[in-house]
C-alpha cells in the first residue's frame, strides 16, 4: 500500500468535514491502513485539545451535558459499525468479501453491468450527486485513455491495476482530476476490484471510445 489520502483530506475527515461519500471512501481505506489510522487518531487528539483548551482571550462556556451526549451517540454509531456481518459480492464467477465499512451498505448495491464481458460495474445508491460504483476489471484488460470533468476517487479493494503514473494494489487510494489523462490496465494474470466515486462523467480522449463524449455528456461507468 503506497498511495493514501493527503493530509488535507485526513484533517477534514478527522474534523468531520467531509461529505458522506468521501467519508465512506476514506473509512474504507482506513480499515486496512495502519499509517492513516495513526494519522487520523493524532489529528483527532489535536482537535480535542483545541476544543477543550480555554482561549487566552476569554473562557468559552461549554455545555458538558450536550458534549457527553454527542460522545455517547458517536460511540453507539461506532459500535454499530463493528457488529455488521461481512458481506460478499459475486461478479464473473468470482466471490469477494466486502470491507466492514461497505458491508453495511451491501443492500444498496445494484445489479452488475457488463462492458464487453471484461469490465463490470455495480452502482451503490447513496442518494448523493456523486456516482459511487464497485468496478471489476478482468485480467489483461486496458481501459481506453480518458480524463474527468470532475474528480475521480478510486480505492483498490482486491488485486491491482496500473496506469501511466504507477501501479496500485489493494488499499491504495487515488484522487484524479481533469488534469490527468490515464488508461488503467490489469496484468495478464491479475484482476482488480475497486470502489470508485465520480463527481462528473469520464471523458475519453483516444480511439472509438470517444463516441461516448457525444453532445458533451461523457460517460459514467
Amino acid at each position: 500500500m503506497s498511495f493514501h489520502p493527503d493530509i488535507t483530506m485526513l484533517q477534514a475527515y478527522a474534523c468531520g468535514e467531509v461529505d458522506a461519500v468521501t467519508g465512506l471512501m476514506m473509512a474504507t481505506h482506513l480499515e486496512t491502513c495502519p499509517e492513516c489510522q495513526k494519522a487520523v487518531a493524532k489529528l483527532e487528539r489535536a482537535q480535542a485539545q483545541n476544543v477543550f483548551a480555554p482561549s487566552s482571550a476569554q473562557l468559552v462556556e461549554v455545555d458538558l451535558t450536550d458534549m457527553l451526549e454527542q460522545v455517547m451517540d458517536s460511540q453507539v454509531r461506532s459500535d454499530a459499525r463493528e457488529v455488521y456481518d461481512r458481506r460478499f459480492v459475486t461478479v464473473k464467477n468470482r466471490r469477494f468479501t466486502l470491507p466492514q465499512t461497505l458491508s453495511r451498505y451491501a443492500d444498496l448495491l445494484a445489479d452488475w453491468r457488463s462492458y464487453g464481458g471484461k469490465v463490470y460495474s455495480a452502482p451503490i445508491d447513496f442518494g448523493e450527486e456523486a456516482r459511487v460504483n464497485l468496478m471489476y476489471i478482468s485480467e489483461g484488460v486496458q481501459i481506453p485513455q480518458h480524463t474527468h470533468k470532475g474528480l475521480e476517487a478510486t480505492l483498490v479493494l482486491h488485486g491491482s491495476f496500473s496506469d501511466e503514473d504507477g501501479e496500485y494494489e489493494a488499499g491504495d487510494f487515488l484522487l484524479r482530476d481533469a488534469s490527468v489523462k490515464h488508461s488503467p490496465r490489469t496484468k495478464a494474470d491479475a484482476d482488480c476490484l475497486c470502489l470508485t466515486v465520480l463527481t462528473e462523467p469520464m471523458v475519453f480522449t483516444q480511439g472509438v471510445a470517444r463516441i461516448f463524449n457525444m453532445f458533451g455528456r461523457g460517460m459514467y461507468p
